[in-house]
């Protein structure tokens, strides 16, 4: 089939993610090639993670098309000029565009190699880019995109965000390899759906405030519960992941969504983000009975110092009263934290695994600081001279990537192997796994953490510990 524009996700190299079988859509694809087919192009989604497909496979699905765009995500940011350059290479004809957050903030490196690139939000502007691409007409005026012309670069004016997230369609997971999506070796039946964008917070790590705005922006109870129905029906999902910063921002939001869900009688469990200072256990409970199984929180540190730095906003008692709120309620919880601050001590990282210790979750994510381009943490690195490397491939919250003040960044990532360890290795923890028969996560826990190279020698575990 002749198809007009080709959208790709790029293959990166995240080894667990595929020891463990993680992989998921495309979400942001699914959006944009959702809105280009309702204005009547043919669309071809290329998932080359997924897929596992190599660049000449890529290109093979891509020769009809007129139009390419490829998603740039900071890790994946090298791999996607390598796409560019490889397309570009083989079909020197093909407009090429590049989109994402990293290409937002970093624009002229994206066009080093690609002929435009889109700031922001890509709905609107990946339809006025091809209607002006197909017709042969020049992207002068084109809000919401750097472009080159004659070897030079074109800022064109910013594009504002979309206020009416009704009017969206529905992502096209039509288009998407959905048998190629799974956890844990069980095949997709959780569908990832976002209800709202836009952040009030301002934490120091995060780019979800600059990228998608302050001004908090949501879909109608409505809309969220058609979708809902429409992923039942269509593609028999069972379980959908909310994806939004913060689902529980507006309580009044989340109790029309639940009281909804149960008058369309959607037989559905979900699971969404929060923060802990968001929820009460009347809440906890209505999104309960509508079908909320887990939350996920970010705890992110134990000291006060350091959640001052990250400008979290956040009481570590609000958190431990959400946790036993969820857990006596019968929902499972995610917890998220953080080490290697600029300036943290290895007693604080050491208080923040002892938390996480304490708080209990059923499951906890352990990163480094990773100061991504367009947060205001890469600006502070960047000015103080913290930035060891600028390699992006490294920036996966699983490295160093910026000094601290007191540790190595070796004694940094073997802290943060530690902490799995230390977490997950306990007994009454695989136990409970191995109850649940989730005998996958076991395996890996265990392959990782005591393999040669995971193993820590009795002096470091004593002097962590």
């Amino acid at each position: 089939m002749m198809v007009d524009i080709a959208l790709i996700n790029p293959r990166g190299r995240f080894e667990l993610a595929e020891e463990l079988n993680f992989i998921s859509p495309p979400l942001g694809l699914a959006y944009l090639a959702a809105v280009l087919r309702m204005e009547g192009y043919k669309v071809k989604i290329v998932d080359a993670m997924a897929e596992r497909l190599e660049i000449g496979e890529v290109l093979k699905k891509i020769k009809d098309c007129f139009l390419v765009g490829i998603t740039a995500t900071t890790p994946l940011f090298k791999r996607s000029l390598e796409y560019v350059r490889e397309i570009k290479k083989a079909f020197p004809e093909k407009f090429v565009i590049l989109g994402g957050v990293h290409v937002t903030y970093r624009p002229a490196e994206g066009l080093r190699e690609a002929d435009a690139v889109c700031i922001g939000e890509g709905e609107k502007t990946i339809v006025e880019v091809a209607e002006r691409v197909e017709s042969g007409r020049s992207l002068e005026g084109v809000r919401g995109i750097w472009w080159r012309k004659d070897k030079k670069i074109v800022r064109n004016l910013p594009r504002e965000p979309i206020f009416d997230l009704d009017a969206l369609p529905f992502p096209a997971f039509d288009l998407l390899p959905l048998n190629k999506y799974s956890f844990m070796e069980r095949r997709l039946e959780e569908f990832p759906m976002i209800t709202s964008r836009g952040c009030p917070f301002s934490c120091l790590y995060c780019v979800s405030s600059k990228f998608f705005g302050r001004r908090y922006r949501s879909r109608s109870a409505e809309n969220v519960v058609e979708e809902m129905k429409w992923l039942e029906d269509e593609f028999n999902a069972k379980h959908i992941a909310f994806s939004d910063d913060t689902f529980t921002l507006s309580k009044k939001r989340v109790e029309s969504i639940c009281e909804k869900i149960k008058e369309e009688g959607v037989d559905l469990t979900w699971s969404c983000a929060s923060r802990a200072d968001t929820i009460d256990r009347e809440l906890v409970r209505i999104m309960k009975r509508a079908g909320c199984t887990r939350m996920y929180f970010g705890v992110e540190s134990a000291s006060e110092r350091i959640l001052n730095f990250y400008r979290k906003k956040l009481d570590i008692k609000a958190v431990e009263r959400a946790i036993r709120i969820c857990k006596e309620e019968g929902i499972e919880t995610v917890c998220s934290f953080i080490i290697g601050a600029p300036d943290e001590s290895e007693e604080e990282m050491k208080r923040t695994l002892k938390l996480a210790m304490k708080l209990d979750p059923d499951y906890a994510q352990f990163s480094i600081l990773t100061p991504y381009p367009g947060t205001e943490l890469y600006e502070i690195a960047e000015k103080e001279n913290l930035l060891i490397t600028k390699n992006y491939e490294d920036y996966t919250a699983g490295k160093p990537v910026m000094r601290n003040a007191h540790l190595s960044p070796e004694r940094i990532k073997e802290f943060l192997n530690y902490c799995y360890m230390k977490f997950y290795a306990r007994p009454k923890y695989l136990f409970k796994m191995v109850s649940s028969k989730n005998f996958k996560l076991v395996y890996s826990i265990i392959k990782r953490l005591l393999l040669p190279k995971n193993v820590f020698s009795q002096s470091i575990a004593e002097k962590l510990g």
